[in-house]
């Protein structure tokens, strides 16, 4: 595939042209972004390869673009889902501090001198809100750093899979941050009925809540499109990745649930706990969403997706 600076303006134009939500809407969009250093500076990216180079530069063109369009929208409140936070190994965890801050480095230069800080303003009220209605039902609970639930002085620390998303974001709105427990590492299929049932949940809380929402889901595709990186390579790479991006474009559950997941072990992707997370906000609310992928290309060992769910 011939890919040129043109694809950028292409991306660009074709974001804009959405459908924006209704003015009574709660749950604006879905929205997936990266948080692969190469993202965030593809112009540091040391590679020969010209293709890898230009893959890189067309995901950040498309997180900027995204980004963009979320800033748009003008949502009240984000809601960020990570698989890289600060982890239990049993708990999804609400992060509880009033605000948090932290850096993120490239792949290629770490941090000093290559830093990318951002400090976010948690919403403590609605995090606490959805541990107390969670934790009833799932293995959910809330996290203070050095200090009591919304009173801390001292900001949550947060690292790549929290400041990439948000720092290309780059809005003051409030956050309210969900971390994966870290036994995803194990076995991850068997999570599935309680990721979409945790994200049924969670899809009617935020739609019937009266902030308006926009949902990021920070993830990464395979980490084994390569023998040189620390995965390895698995033949399940490619095809995990290229079936999730049709899972977003015809928004077929089966491709996710059946499909991918027959591959995401071998495959190793961080964001499919999310997906399956989003796909259960998608299936609770009855709603007709208008979704595309932006980009989805592997220009080192993993893969790195930007696509969109937006109400219709």
């Amino acid at each position: 595939m011939c890919l040129t600076i043109v694809s950028v303006a292409i991306i660009v134009l074709c974001l804009h042209l959405v459908v924006l939500p209704t003015c009574d809407s709660k749950l604006d969009g879905i929205f997936i972004l990266p948080h692969g250093g190469i993202a965030i500076d593809p112009f540091g990216f040391k590679t020969l390869n010209a293709t890898s180079k230009t893959e890189a530069i067309l995901i950040h063109s498309a997180c900027l673009s995204l980004a963009s369009h979320i800033r748009s929208l003008q949502s009240d409140l984000l809601f960020l889902v990570t698989p890289h936070g600060i982890a239990d190994r049993k708990n999804f965890l609400l992060y509880l501090n009033p605000n948090a801050s932290g850096v993120a480095n490239t792949d290629n230069c770490a941090c000093p001198p290559c830093c990318y800080e951002f400090r976010a303003k948690i919403s403590v009220d609605i995090a606490e809100d959805l541990v107390e209605q969670l934790s009833v039902k799932f293995n959910v609970s809330g996290l203070a750093a050095f200090g009591p639930p919304g009173e801390a002085d001292d900001p949550m620390p947060l690292r790549w899979g929290e400041v990439i998303p948000l720092y290309f974001i780059n809005s003051s709105t409030p956050v309210a941050i969900l971390s994966e427990p870290y036994r995803r590492y194990g076995n991850i299929l068997a999570m599935i009925p309680e990721m979409l049932s945790l994200g049924s949940f969670l899809g009617q809380y935020l739609e019937k809540m009266s902030p308006r929402v926009s949902v990021v889901i920070s993830a990464d595709l395979a980490h084994t499109h390569s023998a040189d990186g620390p995965y390895g390579y698995s033949p399940a790479a490619e095809p995990f990745d290229m079936t999730v991006a049709a899972w977003v474009k015809t928004q077929n559950a089966d491709l996710l649930l059946n499909d991918a997941a027959q591959l995401v072990t071998d495959a190793k992707s961080c964001g499919f706990p999310g997906f399956v997370m989003a796909q259960g906000m998608m299936d609770a609310t009855g709603l007709n969403w208008d979704s595309s992928v932006l980009v989805n290309y592997h220009p080192s060992y993993f893969g790195m997706m930007v696509a969109r769910f937006v109400r219709t």
